[in-house]
């Protein structure tokens, strides 16, 4: 597996949350998306999901993870702050 970061990070506000959570990278969205993602299902959430996954895999570029998971969170209403 590959670690491939964005050229721009991304914060967001998790329900819950004292303080934002940057993302930097497919591997980390993943695991938001998969541990603390307050919507579970959706076609955003499937699709942030898989291209994160071929991301990590060399399989897709990083910028289309990137936007795969801002529609994510646009579909669960997750504010994104940077």
């Amino acid at each position: 597996m590959l670690s491939v970061i964005w050229d721009n990070a991304l914060a967001i506000l998790l329900p819950g949350m004292p303080r934002a959570i940057e993302i930097k990278d497919p591997r980390n969205a993943m695991f938001v998306l998969a541990e603390k993602w307050p919507v579970t299902y959706g076609r955003a959430f499937q699709r942030a999901l898989a291209f994160c996954a071929r991301a990590i895999e060399g399989k897709c570029s990083p910028s289309r993870a990137r936007l795969a998971f801002l529609a994510a969170a646009r579909e669960a209403n997750v504010p994104v702050v940077r």
